[in-house]
């Protein structure tokens, strides 16, 4: 459910389209909308079981080591106004972390430490996720470290340009 979900998401911002589903209605309602490009971040809409969410995400500027075999690398924020959980932060690093490992993420001199499942990292409490984004708005680089099942130890860094807009237009799009 959240691998497919994910990539419904990030199906805009790849270039390529949604896989067709058994019924045309399910993927109509799941198409992305773009709500706009806020530098370094993009924000988006769709509808997902009927209820408005709402959504940004940004790829990595730089990512080490180069030569590691990876897939699609993003940071998203997700936003379901009908959800206990309103703006949850995950990263999809394009590899399986090792199992029962944690990541770092690192905006400027605070260290945050998210879970991970398969190639998602997110904040394990409902509380962190809004320290983190606070972080975000007010940081300008994040660097987040993480471990694949075979021991590899990678770096992502993005740019938190934009952020703070991109943040504010899914507040107000799914408000």
């Amino acid at each position: 459910m959240v691998k497919s979900l994910f990539k419904n998401i990030l199906s805009p911002l790849a270039g390529i389209g949604l896989i067709v589903s058994a019924s045309v209605a399910v993927a109509n309602e799941a198409d992305p909308r773009s709500i706009g490009i806020f530098k370094d971040w993009q924000a988006y809409t769709w509808l997902e079981n009927g209820e408005k969410v709402c959504y940004m995400l940004s790829r990595p500027t730089k990512s080490l080591p180069k030569n590691a075999n990876r897939g699609d690398i993003y940071l998203m924020i997700t936003h379901r106004p009908k959800s206990k959980s309103k703006e949850e932060i995950s990263h999809v690093t394009g590899y399986p972390y090792k199992d029962q490992s944690t990541v770092k993420f690192t905006v400027g001199n605070q260290n945050f430490i998210l879970a991970t499942d398969e190639d998602v990292a997110w904040v394990p409490d409902g509380e962190s996720d809004a320290k983190l984004i606070n972080a975000f708005r007010n940081g300008s680089k994040l660097t987040v470290t993480g471990t694949s099942s075979r021991g590899t130890v990678t770096t992502d860094s993005y740019s938190l340009q934009g952020f703070t807009a991109a943040h504010k237009q899914i507040r107000k799009s799914c408000s």
